[in-house]
C-alpha cells in the first residue's frame, strides 16, 4: 500500500471512530508524550550531571596526585591504582610514555579482564576532555580522563615548576560506570513503570470521564431518534446557557419547536385537505342526488307535453305547474347550496351589537303570519336584553330555519317556544316543540347536509339545519339538540354574550 492510500485509511478509520475514543485516545497520546518528554529530560540531565561530577573527580584526582611517587608502582611493585585504594575496583589508571613513534602503556591494576580501551589517537582528539571507552569484553564502560605528566600534581602544596621531575607522557584515570549505569537503568525503568501505571490510571478514569461529559450529546442523539421515529414532541434537557452543552441544547430545542410547528401545519394542512376532499366528494354526491329528482321531473313533465299537443288545456297547465314547482325546488337547493358554500369559505362576518329578545320576538312574530296549524310562543323576561355582537342577518336565519323545521317536521296543533335567556355569561336561544321527538340515532344527524328522516317529500333540501350549525360555528357558539320519543325536541344555541343582563326564562 502506498503512503497517500495508508494516510487516506488512516483517515477514513478516524473518522469512522467514535468521538469518546477520539478523546481518550487524545487525552492518552498527550500524556504519554508529556511524560516521555519529562523522562527523557531527566534522564539526560542526570545523566549530564553525574558524568560532569565524574569528569570533575578525576581531574580532582590528577590534579593532586604526585606522579614522582609512582615510579615504583609502574615498575609493577603495586597492583592498586594510586590514590584510590579506598574504591580500587572502580578506578583504573594507565601511565603513557612516548619514545619517538613507540608508545609504551602500563596499567594499574594489569590484570583486569574489564580494562577500558582506548588509544593515543583517542587521547589526542579529546584534547584533555573526558571521554567514554568500553572495555574489551563490551559489556562495561568507563569514563576516561587523560592529562599530560606536566599537568599532573600541579596542585599540590609542595609543586615546583622548576624542579625536573620523572614524569609519564600522559597520565589516563578511568572510572568505571557500571553503579552509574546501573542507576541509569533503575530510573528509566523507574519511568516507564510510572508512566504505564499513570496511563493506564488515566485510561480508566477518563474513559469514565469521557463518557459522563458526552452524556448529554447521547441525550441529543436519543432526542433526534425518538422525534425520527415521530415523538415531535420530544425535547433536549435544559442545562446550564453558560456551558457549550447548554446554548447547543437552547438551539436544538428551539429548532425542534420550529419543525414540530411546521409538521403540525403540514398534518393540518394534509388533514383538512383530505377532510375538504370527503366533504366535497358527499357535497357532489349529494348534490347529484338532490338535483336528479327535480330534473328529471321537469324532463319527464315537458317531453309529456311535448308529446302531446291536443292535450287538454286544464291538464297542461297543471303539467306546467309541475314544472315550475321543481324548478323552485332547484333554485332553493342551488340558493343553499351556495349559501353553505360562502360559510365553508369563512369569511369574516359584518358584526354588530345585536339584541336577541327582540330579534327573537320579530322571528316569532312573522311566522305567526303564515302558519295557521302550530301554535308559536315567544319567552323573554319583560324589558330583558340579551346583546351579543354578530351579524344579524344571519343570526335571523338560524331562528327562521330553526323555526320552518320545527313547524315543518311536527303535526298540527304543535306548540313551539322560543326562549332567550342569558345563563353564565353565554347567550342563550331555545327553539322547542312539544312534537312527537326523534330517535337517538336520528337526533345525531340532523345537522348533517341532505339529511331527511321523515321519508315525507317536503319542498326543503335538508340543509336548513346545516346552516345553522355553519352560521352558529362561524359566531363562535355551539348549537345541540335534545330530543327524544314522546318528548318532544328542543334545539340550543349558545353564543357569546356581550349583555347578561337578562332574566330566567319563565317556565
Amino acid at each position: 500500500m502506498s503512503a497517500p492510500h495508508f494516510v487516506e485509511a488512516l483517515r477514513e478509520r478516524w473518522d469512522r471512530t467514535p468521538l469518546r475514543v477520539r478523546l481518550t485516545a487524545a487525552v492518552l497520546a498527550l500524556v504519554a508524550g508529556s511524560l516521555l518528554v519529562i523522562s527523557v529530560s531527566t534522564i539526560l540531565a542526570l545523566h549530564s550531571y553525574f558524568l560532569g561530577t565524574i569528569d570533575e573527580e578525576l581531574e580532582t584526582y590528577l590534579h593532586t596526585w604526585d606522579p614522582t611517587e609512582y615510579s615504583e608502582q609502574v615498575e609493577g611493585e603495586d597492583d592498586e591504582a594510586p590514590g584510590v585504594s579506598a574504591r580500587p575496583n572502580q578506578y583504573f589508571i594507565s601511565f603513557i610514555y612516548l619514545n619517538g613513534d613507540d608508545v609504551s602503556r602500563f596499567d594499574r591494576p594489569d590484570n583486569r579482564s574489564d580494562a577500558p580501551q582506548f588509544t593515543l589517537e583517542d587521547i589526542e582528539d579529546n584534547g584533555g576532555d573526558a571521554f567514554t571507552a568500553l572495555a574489551a569484553d563490551g559489556s562495561t564502560r568507563w569514563r576516561v580522563l587523560a592529562m599530560p605528566g606536566s599537568e599532573v600534581g600541579t596542585e599540590l602544596d609542595e609543586y615546583d615548576p622548576d624542579v625536573e621531575r620523572d614524569i609519564a607522557d600522559y597520565y589516563v584515570l578511568s572510572y568505571k560506570l557500571y553503579h552509574f549505569d546501573k542507576t541509569v537503568a533503575g530510573l528509566v525503568w523507574v519511568d516507564i513503570l510510572i508512566g504505564v501505571g499513570v496511563l493506564a490510571g488515566l485510561a480508566a478514569l477518563g474513559v469514565g470521564l469521557v463518557r459522563a461529559s458526552l452524556a448529554p450529546l447521547r441525550q441529543i442523539e436519543n432526542t433526534a431518534a425518538m422525534i425520527a421515529a415521530g415523538n415531535y414532541s420530544r425535547r433536549v434537557p435544559r442545562r446550564d446557557p453558560g456551558t457549550e452543552v447548554g446554548r447547543v441544547g437552547m438551539a436544538i430545542n428551539s429548532m425542534l419547536g420550529k419543525i414540530e410547528s411546521s409538521i403540525r401545519a403540514r398534518e393540518y394542512s394534509e388533514e383538512r385537505s383530505h377532510y375538504s376532499e370527503q366533504r366535497m366528494r358527499e357535497f357532489i354526491t349529494d348534490a347529484s342526488h338532490e338535483l336528479r329528482t327535480p330534473l328529471t321531473s321537469v324532463r319527464g313533465y315537458a317531453e309529456l307535453v311535448r308529446a302531446n299537443p291536443d292535450m287538454p288545456e286544464a291538464e297542461r297547465q297543471h303539467y306546467i305547474g309541475q314544472i315550475e314547482e321543481a324548478a323552485k325546488r332547484m333554485g332553493l337547493l342551488v340558493g343553499d347550496l351556495l349559501h353553505l358554500a360562502r360559510l365553508d369559505q369563512e369569511r369574516p362576518v359584518e358584526t354588530e351589537p345585536v339584541d336577541l329578545v327582540l330579534l327573537g320576538h320579530e322571528a316569532v312574530s312573522a311566522h305567526a303570519v303564515v302558519t295557521e296549524d302550530h301554535r308559536l310562543e315567544f319567552r323573554a323576561s319583560p324589558g330583558a336584553s340579551v346583546v351579543v355582537v354578530a351579524d344579524r342577518a344571519r343570526i335571523r336565519q338560524v331562528l327562521d330555519n330553526l323555526l320552518t323545521n320545527a313547524v315543518r317536521h311536527t303535526p298540527a296543533g304543535t306548540t313551539v317556544t322560543v326562549e332567550v335567556a342569558a345563563e353564565d355569561g353565554e347567550a342563550v336561544v331555545r327553539v322547542s316543540d312539544d312534537g312527537p321527538g326523534m330517535e337517538p340515532e336520528v337526533a345525531d344527524r340532523v345537522f348533517e347536509r341532505f339529511f331527511r328522516s321523515d321519508g315525507v317529500a317536503h319542498l326543503g333540501t335538508g340543509l336548513g339545519l346545516a346552516i345553522v350549525s355553519a352560521i352558529v360555528k362561524g359566531h363562535g357558539g355551539t348549537v345541540e339538540v335534545h330530543s327524544a320519543p314522546g318528548e318532544g325536541t328542543a334545539f340550543t344555541v349558545r353564543l357569546e354574550a356581550e349583555d347578561t343582563a337578562g332574566a330566567q326564562p319563565d317556565h
